[in-house]
């Protein structure tokens, strides 16, 4: 959608911040892995994906929604929370376009996402040639303007976490928005009022292009605010927030924010300029304001003052007393829910496993503070309370077996500790996912038997090749084995080379026997997995079987 911004807040978007353990109520994070912004992006498609919403733009329905554009001009828009994406007509009819898919990264997802254009008339949906997406569907203002209320339309949101809003004279009162993420984008227009009331909100990010006046209450997790128009206030000392990230690049905007005990707070502002400069970046913070910190450039920040809280509460009450009263919404499907309630019940995200799985092997004293996945790997980063466990930390990793291959460590003072990095390969391409390692000879099974092993090896060397000694010590695999001929000896250690999936050939010798008759084989292998996939690990046992069922050992 054009004019939509995809970058994430300021606090979260440069990998030099590391954030410690963060929870709020409604979309509480692992237990040892702090929340981030990715991670509620990642929530947001995943509640999207969740279930098949109905896109019938005739009745108002606007399916699996995930970018709106509201363009309307003198109108007031009231967006609340629901278990369906609609849009309810009110003092004025709403054109409902649907934008093309053809940039989508996955074209091929479903169900399929919608990205929609909602405006009061065809001029402001449609402001060009070639602009109106691939269908146009008009509805009526409501029938009854009593129960409609004083809003030109109302916004039932369960998905749509892009948001790009524009209109001379637009007000939007966000009511009570529970959502993983929202992102809204302020389009160039005049006098933009926004107001959240009362929203709990995982990733929250404003940017804006416009002179426009936001501010808002209630619970947010990672705040990030982003201007680019030197008229603009942000009102955004009401929110109770453990991460807030502003940046300015441009002079003029007013901004006022809150820092508690426990919030991170950043201004980053690109220009650098000391001195009479600093005072065109200005900031009010409510709360601990030496707690500020401002990594390039150069701010002035003061204690909030009387006349912001003043226009703070200006601004709520006009946008308020504007939309006026909530209407009564219709019933909506009844298997669907909201997104508080599918976003509780979606499988553990798989960088929340990774860190509950780790956090038994390593120190409590030790906090995660990122993990980057990749196919069959990924990267834990962390504080340790000193440098010797920071660098001991591959070594405990490498011992817990749930690697196939561990390295890093580090130990660079940081965050009042030492920080890691450390590099893992599993096996398996996403955690939570079944191993390629077979399981244990039982559920509870800790290690292979070297029965097990013998059985998989008879299973892979051929029948023409006859062993006669296994011996496993840890990883290791010592193997012996008679073949009749040299061909099939080197035939038999080739299909053990083949499946390395169990265990890898380290070394190996052909040669004639004692006797000459037949030809000895010698092997050293070692094993992929060390131990056997546990449920709850980070790759999980296969259910069907790899090999055949082990036998007694003779």
């Amino acid at each position: 959608m054009p004019g939509v911004i995809h970058r994430l807040p300021t606090l979260t978007a440069r990998s030099c911040v590391l954030m410690t353990l963060l929870v709020i109520p409604a979309w509480g994070a692992s237990p040892t892995l702090p929340s981030s912004a990715d991670s509620y992006m990642r929530q947001a498609a995943a509640v999207r994906q969740s279930a098949d919403r109905p896109w019938l733009p005739e009745s108002g329905q606007l399916g699996n929604l995930r970018h709106l554009q509201i363009t309307a001009k003198d109108c007031v828009v009231r967006i609340v929370s629901g278990s369906e994406n609609r849009v309810l007509p009110g003092t004025r009819g709403v054109m409902v376009v649907e934008r093309s898919r053809v940039l989508d990264a996955n074209p091929n997802e479903q169900p399929p996402p919608r990205d929609v254009v909602l405006a009061p008339d065809g001029a402001q949906a449609c402001p060009g040639p070639g602009v109106c997406g691939v269908s146009v569907t008009p509805l009526a203002r409501a029938s009854d303007d009593g129960a409609a209320g004083s809003v030109c339309f109302t916004v039932e949101l369960a998905t749509g976490h892009d948001l790009l809003l524009g209109g001379d004279r637009l007000a939007v009162l966000f009511d009570r928005v529970h959502q993983p993420a929202l992102r809204i984008s302020i389009n160039p227009s005049y006098s933009l009022r926004i107001w959240l009331e009362q929203v709990n909100i995982g990733l929250l990010s404003i940017h804006t292009n416009a002179a426009a006046r936001v501010g808002g209450n209630g619970t947010v997790d990672f705040l990030g605010g982003d201007s680019s128009s030197s008229g603009s206030f942000m009102f955004l000392q009401e929110f109770n927030t453990k991460n807030v990230g502003v940046s300015s690049t441009v002079t003029g905007t007013r901004w006022a924010i809150r820092i508690d005990a426990d919030t991170r707070a950043q201004y980053y502002q690109p220009a650098r300029a000391p001195g009479a400069i600093a005072k065109k970046y200005p900031i009010e913070i409510e709360g601990l304001m030496g707690r500020l910190e401002v990594p390039v450039g150069h701010v002035d920040p003061q204690p909030l003052s009387k006349g912001t809280r003043i226009e703070t509460h200006v601004l709520r009450h006009d946008v308020l007393a504007l939309a006026g009263p909530a209407r009564k919404l219709p019933a909506s499907e009844t298997s669907l829910a909201p997104a508080a309630v599918v976003a509780a019940s979606l499988p553990e995200d798989p960088n929340a496993r990774v860190a509950r799985v780790v956090a038994r092997y390593l120190p409590a004293s030790i906090r995660f503070t990122e993990v980057a996945l990749w196919k069959q790997g990924g990267r834990l980063e962390g504080i340790a309370p000193d440098a010797a466990t920071a660098r001991d930390v591959a070594r405990l990793l490498t011992q817990s077996g749930e690697f196939t291959y561990v390295s890093g460590g580090n130990g660079i003072p940081r965050d009042g500790g030492f920080a890691f990095s450390t590099q893992l390969n599993f096996t398996c391409e996403v955690p939570g996912q079944p191993s390629t390692c077979p399981a244990g000879e039982t559920a509870t099974s800790t290690i292979y038997s070297e029965a097990q092993v013998r059985d998989a090896i008879n299973a892979v060397i051929g029948p023409l090749v006859l062993v006669t000694n296994v011996s496993l010590s840890g990883d290791t695999i010592e193997l012996k084995a008679v073949a009749p001929t040299e061909k099939e000896g080197r035939a038999g250690l080739e299909r053990l080379r083949q499946r390395d999936d169990f265990f890898r050939i380290s070394t190996s010798t052909v040669g004639p026997s004692s006797g000459g008759s037949a030809v000895e084989i010698g092997a050293t292998l070692k094993l992929r997995c060390i131990v056997p996939p546990k449920l709850d690990g980070i790759c999980t046992p296969r259910t069907t079987p790899m090999f055949p069922a082990s036998k007694a050992s003779g």
